[in-house]
Order: structure tokens, then C-alpha cells, then sequence
């Protein structure tokens, strides 16, 4: 999980009210992030758009990652059958859990 300075942790409502002070704040990186509260509860978390590519990169790089890349070397009908049965996980929707 992450931590957040207390300055990074705001409420909605704080955060409507000052909408362009955090911005500005992300911006000139005074703040890395900004967590959003409400009903005690993290909802959100907002980060600069540099950030955000950064992470959408490496999640598209992990994505590309071979089942080989993980397990190392194998003969390819067993790459073959943990590839459809990674196939059939993602088919799986995470709220029938």
C-alpha cells in the first residue's frame, strides 16, 4: 500500500473548494500525489499526467511479458497449455469471487 504524507490527504469537499491549489501543487511538485477521502475512506488518488504515463508504460510492458519470461525455460507444449489457461483466468470476472 501506499503512504501518504499527511498533506497529501485530502477530503472532497476540501478538494472541490481548492481544486486549482492542488492542481498547482501537482504541477510545481509540491505534492506527488493527492489522496481523496470520503466517508473516512479512500476513494481516489490524483497524480501528475507524467507520473500516470510512466505507470501506464510499465503496465503495458508487463502485459507483454511471456509466461516464459516467468517460469524460464519449458518445452512448448507446456508453454503452450499454461498460455490458454492464462487465457481462460482473464476471462474469469473478479466480482464472481
Amino acid at each position: 500500500m501506499t503512504n501518504f504524507a499527511r498533506k497529501e490527504i485530502v477530503s472532497s469537499t476540501q478538494l472541490v473548494r481548492q481544486f486549482s491549489t492542488f492542481m498547482n501543487f501537482l504541477k510545481n511538485k509540491n505534492l506527488e500525489k493527492v489522496g481523496i477521502i470520503r466517508n473516512n475512506e479512500m476513494e481516489a488518488v490524483i497524480i501528475p499526467i507524467e507520473e500516470y504515463e510512466k505507470l501506464k508504460a510499465q503496465a503495458e510492458l508487463n502485459q507483454r511479458k511471456s509466461i516464459k519470461d516467468f517460469f524460464g525455460t519449458m518445452d512448448q507444449e507446456t508453454f503452450d497449455e499454461m498460455e490458454l489457461a492464462l487465457k481462460d483466468c482473464r476471462k474469469v470476472d473478479v466480482n464472481e469471487w
